[in-house]
C-alpha cells in the first residue's frame, strides 16, 4: 500500500522561504549592477564563462507534479499575484484551449524553462571569426526554440512583434550566464491558469556545475504580479541524443457545434471548483489565493486565521475600488519621428503620427492604409518616399475616426492616381459621380466604406479629406504591386464604417481601431458601434487567419495601436471582449442597472493590461459602451 502524505502548510511555506532567500541573492546581484552589454561584434568578457552545449533532462523530483500531469486547480501559492492576475485565474476555464485558436498555444519561456520533456543546447558562431554569435535552446515539448543572442545586438523596439520565447540577448557575468528577454506573449506561469501578460519580461541565470545545470528565473510582470516571480529549474546532462524533438499540432474542431463568439470562462464568485484544493489538502479556503503574502515566512499563522468568508470575498473584485489603471507600456513611439517596421512582401507599418500606418510599394504608386493623426504627415510623406520611388496612389481608411484619417488631406495632396478617367487632362480632370475625386495628377483616390464618406461630410471635413471611392457592402477589392488587397467591411463594430484590409499574398491584415492593443476597443455606440459587432470583426479577422507554427507567426495583424500582432493577440482580445460582453450581458439580464455594472467591476481582470480611469477613453467609458449595446431598447407603442 502506498500511503501519500498531504503537504502540511508548513512545508510550503518552508519552500516559498527558500525562494523567497533566492530571490534576495539574485537581487544583490541585481544591486551591484546589472552586466554591461557587449558591444556588436566584440568577443564575451574574459572569465571563466560555461558552455551549456548538450542534452539536458530536467529533474522530474522538482516539482514532478507540474511537470508531468499538472499543477492542481486554483494553487497559486508562492505567486505573487495582483487581483487582476487572482481573478483572471480564478475565471480561468481549462476548456478554453479546446477553442481552435488556442489548441496549438506554444509555451511561453518560463513556464517552457519548466516544463516536461528534453532540451537541446548548442552555440552558434562565426564561421570566420569564430566569436559566439548566439546560444540555442531548443525544448521538446512545443518545439520550443529559443535564441539567446551573445552579440551584443539592441532588443527590439516596443512595436515590434511578440513570441512565445520572446527576444533574448545574454551575456557572461563570471562562471554564470546572464539571459533577458523582452517581447514575450500572453501565456501562464502554470498550466491552471496563473497567467503572465505580454508585458513580462525575465531574466535569467544559467549556472552549471558538473553534469548539472541551474536556470533561475525572475518574472517581472506589472500586469498580474506585484513583484518579481523567482523560480529555480534544475537539470542533468545526458551523453546521448534523446531522439524525438518533434511535437508539430494542428488545430481542429475539439467541440462541434459551438458558436464562435463562445468563449469558456466562469463568472466572478461563480468558480465551481473553488474549494477543491483546499479541503483536498485540509487548508483554509483561499489561502492560496492571497499573492506575494503567501511567499513571506510565517505565513502559516497568518493563514490559520483566514475564515471562509475572507477566503470567498477572493473570489470577486473587492468592491469600492477604483479601476484598475493599465500597467503596459504604450508601445507607440513619443520622439516626433516615423519609424518604419518591415512585415514582408514590400508591406511597412509606420509608428509614431498617433497610430499605426501600412505602406506597401511595388512597380505602381504606394498603397496606404490609414494616415495617423495627421501632426506629423510630412514625416510620413517623406518615410514613404524612402520607401517607394512612386507617389502615393491609394489610400484606404479602416474608420472615419482622427487617428485613421487625419492626415488624408496632406498625404493625398503629396500622390497621384493615373489609372482614373482623365488623368491626362491636367486642368480639367472629372470628379466623377460623388464629386469628391480630385485632380488624379495631384491627389490620390481614398477608399472607405460609404459611411466614413458619411460621417466625415457630417463632421464639414475638406473635400481633400474625404474619401471618393467607396462601397456599400461586403467588400471592394484591388490588385496592385502584385497583391490582391480586400477590404472588407465590419459593420456595427468600433462604428458603423469599420474596414478590415487584407493584403492576400503578403498574408497581413489591418485591423484598424478594431483592434487596439493599448486599450479597450473604443466602441461607440451613437456611431453604430456595438460590442456584438466587434467579437464578430475580431472573429473575422481570426477567419483570415493562419500560423506558422505552434500558435504564432503566419498572419501578422496590424493593430490601430499597438505591436505588430499575429493570430495569438486577436484571439487573447477577443476573448477578453467576449467575456466582459458575457458578464455585462448577465447583469442586464438580472434587472442591473448601469450603476450597479459599473459598481461591480466586471473588468478587475483586465484593467491592468487595458484599463484607465482618465483620458479620451476610459474603463467606465468602455463598460457603458457595451451595456448601451446590450441594454434592449425600451418598446414603444
Amino acid at each position: 500500500m502506498t500511503v501519500v502524505r498531504k503537504p502540511s502548510l508548513r512545508t510550503s511555506v518552508s519552500l516559498g522561504f527558500g525562494i523567497w532567500f533566492l530571490g534576495f541573492g539574485i537581487s544583490f546581484l541585481f544591486a551591484q549592477g546589472q552586466p554591461a552589454p557587449v558591444p556588436a561584434g566584440a568577443d564575451a568578457p574574459s572569465g571563466p564563462a560555461i558552455d551549456i552545449s548538450g542534452y539536458w533532462t530536467p529533474t522530474m523530483n522538482e516539482d514532478g507534479m507540474e511537470r508531468g500531469g499538472g499543477s492542481e486547480l486554483h494553487d497559486y501559492g508562492g505567486f505573487p499575484l495582483n487581483e487582476a492576475g487572482r481573478l483572471w485565474a480564478l475565471s480561468y476555464d481549462p476548456s478554453r484551449v479546446t477553442l481552435r485558436h488556442h489548441q496549438c498555444d506554444a509555451y511561453v519561456t518560463p513556464y517552457q524553462m519548466r516544463a516536461t520533456g528534453n532540451f537541446r543546447a548548442w552555440e552558434e558562431r562565426d564561421p570566420h571569426t569564430q566569436r559566439l554569435v548566439a546560444i540555442h535552446w531548443w525544448a521538446q515539448v512545443t518545439e520550443g526554440h529559443r535564441v539567446i543572442w551573445m552579440d551584443g545586438r539592441p532588443h527590439p523596439p516596443a512595436w515590434a512583434p511578440h513570441t512565445f520565447r520572446g527576444f533574448s540577448t545574454g551575456t557572461f557575468v563570471g562562471p554564470t550566464l546572464v539571459v533577458t528577454t523582452t517581447h514575450l506573449k500572453q501565456g501562464w506561469l502554470r498550466r491552471n491558469g496563473t497567467p503572465e501578460s505580454d508585458q513580462a519580461t525575465v531574466t535569467e541565470f544559467f549556472v552549471r556545475h558538473g553534469d548539472h545545470l541551474t536556470n533561475t528565473t525572475v518574472v517581472t510582470d506589472p500586469v498580474f504580479l506585484t513583484e518579481p516571480m523567482v523560480r529555480s529549474n534544475d537539470y542533468y546532462r545526458t551523453p546521448i541524443d534523446h531522439g524525438t524533438w518533434l511535437y508539430a499540432c494542428d488545430d481542429s474542431e475539439q467541440i462541434v457545434g459551438r458558436a464562435p463568439e463562445v468563449v469558456p470562462f466562469y463568472m466572478f464568485g461563480k468558480q465551481p471548483y473553488a474549494k477543491e484544493y483546499s479541503e483536498r489538502h485540509a487548508l483554509p479556503l483561499g489561502v492560496a489565493w492571497t499573492g506575494a503574502e503567501s511567499m513571506l515566512p510565517g505565513y502559516a499563522d497568518i493563514a490559520k486565521t483566514l475564515t471562509d468568508a475572507q477566503g470567498t470575498a477572493l473570489l470577486s473584485p473587492a468592491p469600492g475600488r477604483p479601476s484598475e489603471t493599465s500597467k503596459a507600456v504604450d508601445p507607440e513611439p513619443k520622439d516626433g519621428d516615423i519609424h518604419v517596421l518591415p512585415i514582408r512582401n514590400n508591406v511597412y507599418m509606420l509608428a509614431g503620427d498617433g497610430g499605426n500606418i501600412v505602406v506597401q510599394t511595388g512597380d505602381q504608386g504606394a498603397f496606404v492604409v490609414d494616415t495617423g493623426t495627421g501632426k506629423l504627415s510630412d514625416k510620413v510623406i517623406a518615410a514613404i518616399a524612402k520607401l517607394s520611388e512612386r507617389p502615393i496612389q491609394f489610400i484606404a481608411n479602416t474608420s472615419f475616426l482622427p487617428d485613421r484619417t487625419g492626415g488624408n488631406a496632406t498625404l493625398g495632396a503629396a500622390g497621384m492616381d493615373p489609372s482614373l478617367p482623365g488623368s491626362f487632362f491636367v486642368n480639367s480632370a472629372p470628379r466623377a459621380v460623388t464629386g469628391l475625386f480630385a485632380d488624379p495628377l495631384r491627389h490620390a483616390t481614398i477608399i472607405a466604406h460609404n459611411n466614413v464618406t458619411n460621417r466625415l461630410q457630417d463632421a464639414k471635413a475638406p473635400d481633400e479629406a474625404v474619401p471618393g471611392d467607396t462601397y456599400l457592402e461586403e467588400r471592394r477589392r484591388k490588385s496592385h504591386n502584385d497583391d490582391s488587397i480586400e477590404l472588407f467591411y465590419e459593420p456595427n463594430a468600433v462604428t458603423d464604417g469599420d474596414s478590415i484590409v487584407v493584403f492576400r499574398r503578403a498574408d497581413v491584415i489591418v485591423a484598424g481601431d478594431i483592434l487596439d492593443l493599448t486599450r479597450y476597443p473604443m466602441i461607440d455606440p451613437k456611431n453604430g458601434g456595438g460590442i456584438n459587432g466587434e467579437v464578430k470583426a475580431l472573429n473575422d479577422i481570426l477567419d483570415r487567419t493562419n500560423y506558422e507554427h505552434e500558435g504564432e507567426g503566419g498572419t501578422y495583424v496590424v493593430p490601430g495601436h499597438g505591436f505588430l500582432a499575429d493570430e495569438h493577440e486577436v484571439v487573447e482580445y477577443r476573448d477578453m471582449a467576449v467575456i466582459v460582453r458575457d458578464r455585462v450581458k448577465a447583469m442586464i439580464d438580472a434587472g442591473a442597472t448601469l450603476a450597479q455594472v459599473k459598481a461591480a467591476r466586471l473588468t478587475a481582470d483586465y484593467d491592468t493590461r487595458y484599463g484607465t480611469n482618465s483620458g479620451p477613453w476610459t474603463t467606465e467609458m468602455f463598460v457603458e459602451a457595451v451595456y448601451n449595446s446590450l441594454k434592449p431598447a425600451p418598446k414603444t407603442n
